[in-house]
Order: structure tokens, then C-alpha cells, then sequence
């Protein structure tokens, strides 16, 4: 086909877009972005010949920051493209995007890129230039939603409503490149950039004035960027005062009064808007996907109180709206000035009229699987629509510019604790007669009774005893009612432990038996739905980064049932399969159960810890505690005065109100009766003692029931520990919640070390073989032969924090400070990400990063050797700082937390270095030894040859709420193992 060379060294044929051609050769300094989007989408470009490679797909590139790349709307999308249309996607990812020069960023056809705290705009305005992509989103004009100024001013030219407003310049105006100015040009906009400095005047308390101009509060203040939200609204003296500010969300709030802010600022530049009393106090945000499709939510505005309400998912609840059809005009023409398909902008209504107040840009709605299949049907027929004007299928791309020689995910390795489960309690009984003695058969030694079958035999000795008057009859009920909801749980037990008096002669004159029955730490059904949801969410996470790491599976878990169980149904969706195969789990018990070997030591921190908070530790403790927190004695005692209260309000509440009736239906086998005895338990070990007495070691198991209690006995909490004869409502609940998250916060982490030496101590004592593990499993993809994989570990708390704590102390350059890290919540996640550059990466590359030898032990320096890149991500799990704020469905589960990066990118040998300093340090040499000596006392453990060992352990996988498993089947269980 004839041809023209133009100046990217792609080819531009002569049957495509003559006019076009014509102007980029009469005006230089016209480049493709200056094109509208209907006449660049014709341009087909090819590459200069070379070692080519036939694509069957057209590609799909994401350009963005990973968190913004990877976020489940992104994957939801990009999966229906990928499952409908004849297409692959290419994650630039943030190595590529921050380290790579945009000659070496891979080659596609379509691309989505948007701006996001961090992401480097101008290389990816640069990328365009030089490659020519179909861009759903214009990159370039992207830079003038940084400018607030800009915005509004484009509206105002375009005939949009934007409320009344005053500009306070006091940096010259905004900047934008000459290209971008053509382009609004051809929309018909003119921007004025310089400009001079009004006079600001403040008038009175109430009142400015900018140039000859003239603003009465209330009013808003705006800073100019658009990426800055520390928005003022001041109002007027004659209401009170003072300002509310606005701010990016933090946890659930979103604004917040200040009474004495009552003077503007005069730091920077400014847009003063006249403040606004919107219909219904309500927002809406709109989403457009061109012209085709436009979706609205409305939302509780920031300004009524600052509460953002939100749902389990974390997000804030909002309701669909509908537009008129002049508001459906707006979006359409927003979306073709600003050239932003994709697009989100906010509007108010008052009095019946429209203004938007600003312009987003790329904005997904987040959990509506109507606007995922609308967004990827629209843009699946814009880009076949583009391919077969551009003739995408003749054109070819550079080997050196396929994703296969750009940085790919190599190898996945995570670590996940296992999902929601109730508390672990237990309750102890004293009884002496006739019906519990017989539980001994005969003998003088502790009893311990697992068999569903036996434990009825408890049950029944109960019920002989009520029925004979023997002991008292409200601890017999207690006892009766536990065996009754429990006894079909694997996990419930009850030790009889006898003690047996003597008379002075040594003849025998009394028994009394110490009734012990523990119970919980089951699997509840919200950690299913927690489990198969974070199983599909990884899995399409995983198909977009490289869809090879599905290949070479393994999975390995703990022999703890509610682990187990978390790993079985998430391997369902993650490899989207009906039934787990018996094998496909491997059980390693030395690697992710626990063990006795940091039992001392932690034991000595957990003493430590105690004395923390005496009287003579006070300037110790203050080194520890959180700043701009309570005293930490203070608080301690501000809560055990607390719960005393909460105590009385419970008894009073049972004994008045009707208590059957108050909550419909109970889950995880709980009733009114358990919910009373296991709060008078954790009310006595706080409420009976005094401060001196205060157990940190008991925190844990008060904020436990607070937030399972929270999620799946919500109505019943939200009554029983209200008194109806006083105002205060749910405060002092939510207040006792606060205060035990502080504490929880503050002890959780510390009990497994509190100097740094103790930290890395036990992590390697309780870590070490699963560390291993994962270092085998990174220097193994170094290898020649060594094919992309997928390893996961599911473990228990424990093996989490220690596990956190080796990567803190083992030198990581961290991103994110060790005391920001959040609660190790319910399917915590660490990951390690391996990514390969293969070689040679030719003449286009220009990464600094340093080669990595292929295999362990060699030092050869290869141009030609792949390069190997490790970053270490976190995810805090299914948890929320605010969960008595949130509003719960019937599945009573919170979503896992999206993940984020520790680290930035390091080379995968000086990564592992890191860690290597530590473990060969002389002072943990006897790590291994101590490690090894605790397997041999009395632990039944694995030990991890070169060859899979397949472990019987077929214990049902109990999910509390759900339909009870056979009794016959617990009992063969119980029985093939000897109980």
C-alpha cells in the first residue's frame, strides 16, 4: 500500500484520512492530540520492519496506577471485555509506569489511562504522541481538570449552569500547553492564562471583596487545584458562624464544624462560590460513558453533618436517580469538551434547577453490575467499531513491544488468615451430684468427652439433675442450653475435672467436679461469602495481570477446620470449580499451625505487657501509646466504669423487656441466653476489678464480641444495651466500642513482641518455616525452566502478625510506616509479586534497574538474562474502623479491603538480601534448633520433605449458620480418631 513516513516511524496509509495528512503537513506544529477524537481514530499505525509476531487479539492497555488498574470496578470490566469480545488486556503496571521510559511501554490498540494521585500524566501524553493509541479517555485534556478555574470557565462557554462565583488569582492563572488550547479552540472555547492579581479585600466578619466584586456568606471556598479538597463553607454570623470544613473521606466522616474558622484563607488562589441550600440536602454524582449511557446517584451531602453512611461493602449508600432529559444534556456535553468517554462530574439541584460544580474525569460507580455490563457492551462496540476503521487486524507491533517483554507478573505468593468465625468461649460449672459423677465411669481421673453422642449424655445429666432438684437450677439451664446448640460442632468439648476431698483418716468423703465446656471459633456464614468473594475478586485480578500464573497452582493451609474451610471455598471461585479435589489442598501442619517454640517468650511479653500498664510504668507505656489518644490509665478505667453501666442496663433490659421477641432469628447457633452469659463473663473479668487489676490479654476477646455481636446479633445489641430511661441512646455502647478498639489496637500487635528484638524473635520462631518457603518459592522462578505460578497460604492470626513483623525488621524500604498498619482483620493478606522483563529487552528499553542473576548462587551480570522485580502489597482484610455505623444485610459480611503496597519495586535479589541479614545473624541461630525441639515434644507435625505428604485430616468443614452436618457423620469423624 502506498505510503507517507510521519515523525512517530509508523506508517500512515494514503486511503486513510487525506485531510487529516494534509494539515499535520501544512501546520507543524499540529499533532495528532490536536485532532478531534472522531479524526485521529481513523489513523492506523504500523511499525518500522523488524522481528514481528501475528496478533490474534486486539489489546486492550491500561495505563494507571495499580490501585486504580486492579480496583474490582476496573476488573469487572475489563473481565466481561475479555470473556465477550475478541480481546486481551495489557496491565502497564507501576513499575513500567514509574521506571520505564515510554519508548519501552508495550504496545496496544485501545487505551485507558487516567491521572490518580502519583501517575506521571506528561509520559503518558507523551506515550500517545508516540504511539498513536485509541484513547477512550484524551490524556491530554485531562490537565485541565487539575485547574478548578479551567472547569467552571469551560462550563460557563458551553451554556452549563455553575453557581455564582468570585476568583481570587494569586498565581498568574492556569497553565495549559498549546495543544490543549487548540483543541478547546476547535470546541469552541477560549481560556484566558495570564492574569493579573485582584485587590482582596475583607469587608467585614461576613463579607469580601475581590476586585470591584462583592461576596456576603455563607459562600464556599475552593482551592484552584482540583486535586485538593480542603474546601471551606463559612457562614454567617447571624447563624452562628464559623466554618464546616470538607475533606476527602475518612473513615465514616467527610466534613466537620469549626466554630472558630471564620476568616478566609490567604495563602494560595481561590474560587469563592455562592453556598447553595440543595433539594433534599442531598448530592448527585453522575457517570457517563460517552454519549450512550449516563447513570446518577444521589448521596447525603457532606455538608449536613459530616456522617458518611456506608454499607458492609465500606462504600457510601446512595439511591438511583433519574435526570431530566436537560440534565442527560448536560452529561453528553461535558463528556464531548472535556473528551472524557468515562467520565464523573457533580451536580446540585435547588429549587428545581441544575448547576454542576465540578468535573471529575474518569470515575467508575462502584458494586452496580448494570453499569459494568453497560460500560464494557459500549466500549466492547466502540473499539470494534475503531478496530475495522483503522484495519487493526493487518497491523503488527514490534516484538520488543508485546506485554511478553514488558515486566510481567511471574509468580503470586500470598499469605491469607482465615475468614470470619464466631468467638472462642468457654464456661466453667461446679457440680457435685450424683448424675455428673457417673460421667467419670467408675474413675478418679480428668475426663474429656468430643463425641456428639457423649455430649448428650452431658446434657442429660443436666436434665436428671433439674428435674431432681440437686444444683442450682439456672446453671443446670445454662449448661443444658450450650450442649443443646453446640454439641453438633466439631469443635465443642467438656473436661470433667474431678476433686476429690478426704477426711483426716484419708477416707473418702467428697467429690466435686469442675464442668468445663468450651465452644466457638467456628466457621459463620458471612466467611462464606467472604471466602468466595475474595476467591473470584484474586482470580480476575490474576487473568488480567498474566493469565499463565493459573497454570501452576498450589495451595497450602492449616489443619484448623475454619481454615481449612476458608481455603476450600475460596479455592472454588479462584479456580472456578464446582468440587475441591481431595489433593489440591496440602495440609502443613509445621509450616501454618502453631507451635510451642515462642510459647516462652511470648508468654514472658504478655507479663511485660501487664506491667505496662501499672502505676510505674507510666513513662514507658506514654513511648507506646498513640498520640493525641487518652491517657492510657485514664481510658482503662473510663471503660471498666463503662461496662459496670452496660452491665446493669443488660440485667435490667432481660429482666424487663421481652427478650424472645426482640431479635427474629439468631445466628451461628446463638440464642438470648448464650448472648447473656457470654457478656456477664467478659462483663466480670473488667467490671469486678479495679484498674490495677486490668488484663490487656483480655482485650481481645471483649472487642470480639463487640464486633461479631455488631455484625450478626445487630438488633439485639442495639436493645439490650440501650436504657429507656435515658437520652443517650447507642452512645454508650459505640463509646465502649472506641475505647476497646484503641486498647485492641494498641495490645494486638505488641503481644507478639514489644521491643524489636522480641518482634523479630518470635516472628522467626513462629514464621520461620513458612518464610522459608517463600523465598524457595521466589528464587525457584528464577530458574531457566520455570513457568509462571500461583502459591497461597492460609494460616491463622499468629502466623499474620509474625509474619509482618519479619518484613518490618528484616530492613524492607516499607512505604507505609509498621504503627499505620491497620487491624490484622479477617483475610489479612500479605503479598509477595514477582515480576520478569525477559531478555534481551533491545534498544527501546532504558530501565535502571539492575539484572538479576537467573539462578541462586550465580553472579553473571547477562544483557541478555531476564530481570526480576519483588513487591510486597498488604491487604488489613474484611474489616471497618466504624462497624456500629454501618448498615448490615442478612449476609452480615464486610468485604476484604483492596489491597495496598508496602514497598515500591526492588530487585528480587537485593529484596531477598533483606531478609538473608537477619536469619543468618548469630543471635537467631538457635531459631531452627528451638523450632525443631518443640516439634518433638508432643506435636504431630510434618515434616516438609522434597515430596508432597498427603495428610489425612477429613474433619467436617462446619459453617455456623448454615444447615447442620449429619450426626452420623460427626460421629464416624469422631470416632475414626479415637475420641
Amino acid at each position: 500500500m502506498d505510503s507517507r513516513q510521519i515523525s512517530n516511524g509508523s506508517t500512515l496509509p494514503r486511503s486513510f484520512g487525506r485531510s487529516i495528512a494534509a494539515r499535520l503537513d501544512n501546520d507543524p506544529d499540529v499533532d495528532f492530540l490536536s485532532i478531534s477524537p472522531s479524526s485521529y481514530s481513523l489513523l492506523s499505525p504500523t511499525f518500522p520492519p523488524g522481528p514481528m509476531y501475528q496478533r490474534k487479539k486486539y489489546i486492550i492497555g491500561v495505563c494507571a496506577m495499580d490501585d486504580k488498574a486492579r480496583s474490582k470496578p476496573m476488573r469487572n470490566i475489563l473481565d466481561r471485555l475479555l470473556t465477550s469480545g475478541p480481546f486481551e488486556a495489557i496491565i502497564f503496571g507501576d513499575k513500567c509506569i514509574l521506571d520505564e521510559d515510554v519508548k519501552a511501554w508495550p504496545a496496544c490498540d485501545f487505551f485507558i489511562s487516567f491521572f490518580s494521585k502519583g501517575f506521571p500524566l506528561r509520559k503518558a501524553i507523551e506515550y500517545v504522541k508516540l504511539r498513536t493509541p485509541f484513547c477512550v479517555n484524551e490524556v491530554d485534556m485531562q490537565t485541565v481538570l487539575w485547574d478548578r478555574r479551567l472547569v467552571l470557565e469551560i462550563l460557563d462557554q458551553i451554556g452549563i449552569e455553575t453557581p455564582k462565583r468570585l476568583t481570587m488569582d494569586r498565581d498568574g492563572g492556569p497553565q495549559l500547553d498549546e495543544r490543549v488550547l487548540q483543541k478547546l479552540k476547535l470546541r469552541g472555547v477560549s481560556v484566558l492564562q495570564e492574569r493579573p492579581v485582584p485587590e482582596f479585600k475583607i469587608i467585614d466578619q461576613d463579607t469580601i471583596q475581590i476586585g470591584d466584586q462583592i461576596m456576603t456568606k455563607p459562600f464556599v471556598e475552593k482551592p484552584v487545584s482540583g486535586e485538593d479538597h480542603n474546601i471551606h463553607i463559612y457562614y454567617h454570623s447571624s447563624t452562628g458562624g464559623g466554618a464546616r470544613r470538607l475533606f476527602r473521606k475518612v473513615a465514616n466522616k467527610s466534613s466537620e464544624y469549626d466554630p472558630d474558622l471564620n476568616m478566609p484563607r490567604t495563602d494560595g488562589s481561590y474560587i469563592y462560590e455562592e453556598f447553595m441550600d440543595v433539594d433534599n440536602a442531598e448530592d448527585i454524582k453522575i457517570y457517563t460513558i460517552g454519549d450512550q449511557f449516563v447513570h446518577a446517584e444521589t448521596r447525603k451531602s457532606p455538608v449536613v453533618d459530616g456522617h458518611v453512611r456506608r454499607n458492609t461493602d465500606g462504600k457510601e449508600i446512595r439511591y438511583v436517580a433519574q435526570l431530566s432529559q436537560e440534565e442527560k444534556k448536560m452529561a453528553a456535553g461535558i463528556c464531548k469538551v472535556f473528551g472524557q468517554r468515562v467520565c464523573g462530574f457533580d451536580l446540585l439541584r435547588v429549587h428545581g434547577k441544575s448547576y454542576v460544580i465540578d468535573v471529575n474525569g474518569w470515575s467508575f460507580v462502584k458494586g452496580n453490575n448494570y453499569y459494568y455490563n453497560n460500560c464494557s457492551g459500549i466500549l466492547q462496540d466502540v473499539f470494534l467499531r475503531n478496530a475495522r476503521q483503522r484495519k487493526l487486524s493487518e497491523v503488527v507491533f514490534p516484538k520488543e513491544l508485546s506485554a511478553e517483554n514488558s515486566w510481567r507478573l511471574k509468580a503470586f505468593v500470598s499469605v491469607f488468615r482465615h475468614a470470619d468465625r464466631t468467638p472462642k468461649q468457654k464456661m466453667k460449672f461446679t457440680f457435685s451430684s450424683a448424675p455428673f459423677r457417673e460421667l467419670l465411669n467408675g474413675g478418679g481421673e480428668e475426663v474429656i468427652i468430643r463425641m456428639a453422642k457423649d455430649l448428650k449424655l452431658v446434657s442429660a445429666a443436666a436434665e436428671q439433675a433439674m428435674e431432681e432438684g440437686l444444683e442450682d437450677s439456672n446453671k443446670l439451664m445454662l449448661l443444658k442450653n450450650i450442649l443443646d446448640k453446640k454439641s453438633g460442632l466439631p469443635g465443642t468439648k467438656v473436661q470433667v475435672k474431678p476433686k476429690i476431698t478426704k477426711d483426716e483418716e484419708g477416707d473418702f468423703k467428697s467429690v466435686k467436679l469442675q464442668i468445663i465446656v468450651k465452644w466457638g471459633g467456628e466457621f459463620t456464614h458471612a466467611a462464606k461469602y467472604q471466602s468466595r468473594d475474595l476467591g473470584d475478586n484474586l482470580r480476575k485480578d490474576l487473568l488480567i495481570m498474566n493469565r499463565h500464573v493459573l497454570d501452576d497452582v498450589k495451595i497450602f493451609t492449616s489443619s484448623e477446620r475454619r481454615v481449612r474451610a476458608t481455603a476450600e471455598l475460596f479455592t472454588q471461585r479462584f479456580l472456578d470449580i464446582r468440587e475441591v479435589p481431595k489433593d489440591m489442598l496440602l495440609i502443613r501442619k509445621e509450616m501454618l499451625d502453631d507451635s510451642n517454640a515462642a510459647k516462652e517468650k511470648a508468654d514472658a511479653v504478655k507479663k511485660e505487657l501487664f506491667g505496662l500498664f501499672q502505676p510505674d510504668q507510666a513513662e514507658e507505656i506514654k513511648r507506646l501509646w498513640p498520640k493525641e489518644t487518652a491517657d492510657p490509665r485514664e481510658l482503662v478505667q473510663d471503660m471498666i466504669t463503662a461496662m459496670r453501666t452496660l452491665r446493669e442496663t443488660m440485667r435490667k433490659n432481660f429482666k424487663l423487656l421481652d427478650i424472645e421477641s426482640m431479635q427474629k432469628s439468631w445466628c451461628c447457633y446463638e440464642s438470648p441466653s448464650l448472648f447473656y452469659e457470654r457478656w456477664e463473663k467478659i462483663f466480670g473479668e473488667f467490671a469486678d476489678g479495679d484498674l490495677n487489676e486490668f488484663d490487656p490479654s483480655k482485650v481481645s476477646e471483649l472487642y470480639d464480641s463487640l464486633k461479631y455481636d455488631a455484625l450478626h446479633n445487630r438488633v439485639f445489641l442495639e436493645n439490650i444495651f440501650v436504657d429507656g430511661e435515658s437520652s443517650e441512646g447507642l452512645g454508650p455502647i459505640k463509646d465502649l466500642y472506641s475505647k476497646a478498639k484503641i486498647l485492641f489496637d494498641f495490645v494486638a500487635p505488641l503481644e507478639y513482641g514489644i521491643s524489636e528484638e522480641d518482634r523479630l524473635e518470635i516472628g522467626l520462631l513462629t514464621s520461620l518455616p513458612l518464610v522459608k518457603r517463600i523465598v524457595e518459592d521466589l528464587e525457584s522462578c528464577k530458574r531457566p525452566d520455570a513457568a509462571p505460578c500461583t502459591r497461597l497460604y492460609f494460616t491463622k492470626e499468629s502466623h499474620v502478625h509474625t509474619l509482618l513483623n519479619i518484613v518490618y525488621l528484616s530492613g524492607f524500604p516499607t512505604k507505609v510506616s509498621k504503627s499505620k498498619i491497620p487491624e490484622l482483620d479477617y483475610l489479612t493478606q500479605i503479598t509477595f509479586e514477582l515480576y520478569e522483563r525477559s531478555g534481551p529487552s533491545g534498544p527501546l528499553s532504558s530501565s535502571n534497574s539492575p539484572v538479576d542473576s537467573p539462578v541462586p548462587g550465580e553472579n553473571i551480570k547477562s544483557p541478555n538474562s531476564p530481570e526480576y522485580s519483588l513487591r510486597i502489597g498488604f491487604s488489613p482484610g474484611a474489616g471497618n474502623p466504624n462497624i456500629l455505623d454501618l448498615q448490615m444485610d442478612s449476609k452480615h459480611c464486610l468485604s476484604v479491603m483492596q489491597r495496598r503496597n508496602l514497598t515500591d519495586h526492588l530487585p528480587l535479589d537485593d529484596a531477598l538480601r533483606y531478609y538473608k541479614t537477619q536469619i543468618d545473624n548469630p543471635k537467631y541461630k538457635s531459631v531452627n534448633r528451638r523450632i525443631y525441639e518443640s516439634r518433638m515434644l508432643g506435636h504431630q507435625l510434618v515434616v516438609d520433605n522434597d515430596e508432597e505428604e498427603d495428610i489425612e485430616d477429613d474433619a467436617p468443614l462446619m459453617i455456623a449458620g448454615s444447615p447442620p452436618v449429619e450426626q452420623s457423620a460427626l460421629e464416624a469423624y469422631f470416632q475414626r480418631n479415637g475420641y
